[in-house]
């Protein structure tokens, strides 16, 4: 068995798996932060539309 094949292997093996996490993580992260902007605009659109609609402005 080669063995210099089998670690070289390995390592990029490994190197590769863990690109793919990272990748993963970062488009989740991005996600949540995305999720988290929608929620707080449609806050604002919601407060804005209720202080026009009252005139408590």
């Amino acid at each position: 068995m080669n063995n210099k094949g089998f670690a070289i292997s390995t390592i990029l093996y490994g190197m590769i798996i863990m690109a793919t996490l990272i990748l993963f993580l970062y488009v989740s992260i991005l996600s949540f932060q995305k999720k988290s902007t929608d929620d707080f605009t449609a806050q604002i659109e919601k407060e804005l539309n209720a202080c026009v609609q009252d005139g408590s402005c």
